[in-house]
């Protein structure tokens, strides 16, 4: 029931995505060729959040180096993550960059680039109500960033309906006010978000194990091409894992 639910709601939201694209991308061609513009959601530390106004991380640097690759000034716009492939798909944007995992679901819309990186879907729990395990989500209330890869667990996996919230963060804060009993979350935005609360903690055992790329919009081959011969020269060199160390320690420092 539930998974008929799920199917009927993204049918939905694809029609309704549909007009509104169709409505919002008028006269969208006019946008400047010689801007590569990356769309993403900026609470996702290390690969994207805010140092002030800035939008900044590993996401953001690999994108810039695909600009520069291809000889364009590079743009960035942070968006709800659930507008990030729309985005690419109406042409508002070049490349969707947002710890996006790769689906089948999802590859159906766009074209991805060559994984870039690998993570873990993860529990963060009260510690004096712990949520550790599957089977210890069965009936409570699971907070989730609307559009993510979580929302999908929890209703196909957990056969319930999660929490919705605009980001990781939110739901933490959501979770510590007693609002929900886990947050169901990626291991990295996890571990900012637990990072000096006492009373929060995530669970040992991951819930899932997913990949990121970047997403593309369908027939843009020089482009998709251009993106993974990046992706390739980076992590040859080590500098996306070097973007990890170097962006995880400004977030963690945000935060104290």
């Amino acid at each position: 029931m539930f998974k008929e639910r799920f199917v009927k709601r993204m049918l939905i939201r694809s029609l309704v995505g549909a007009a509104l694209v169709g409505l919002c991308c008028w006269g969208c061609s006019s946008r400047d060729e010689n801007t590569l513009k990356m769309v993403t959601e900026a609470t996702f530390p290390p690969y994207e959040f805010l140092r002030g106004g800035e939008v900044v991380g590993v996401d953001v640097e690999i994108c810039r180096a695909v600009a520069e690759k291809l000889g364009k000034q590079f743009a960035v716009e942070n968006v709800d993550f659930d507008s990030v492939i729309p985005s690419v798909i109406s042409e508002k944007a070049d490349l969707a960059a947002a710890g996006i995992t790769v689906t089948e679901d999802r590859k159906q819309s766009v074209d991805f680039s060559d994984v870039y990186a690998k993570t873990e879907i993860v529990l963060i729990y009260r510690k004096d109500k712990p949520v550790l395990t599957a089977d210890d989500c069965k009936g409570k209330r699971i907070g989730v960033q609307s559009g993510n890869t979580a929302e999908t667990i929890v209703l196909e996996q957990f056969q319930q309906e999660p929490e919705r919230f605009r980001s990781a963060p939110e739901a933490c804060a959501a979770l510590k006010a007693g609002r929900c009993d886990a947050v169901l979350v990626d291991v990295e935005p996890a571990k900012n978000c637990v990072k000096g609360e006492d009373d929060l903690a995530i669970a040992p055992t991951p819930i899932n194990l997913e990949e990121y790329a970047i997403a593309i919009r369908k027939g843009r081959p020089e482009l998709l091409k251009a993106v993974n011969e990046v992706i390739a020269e980076l992590k040859a060199s080590g500098r996306i894992e070097s973007w990890k160390d170097q962006y995880r320690a400004e977030a963690d420092a945000m935060k104290e």
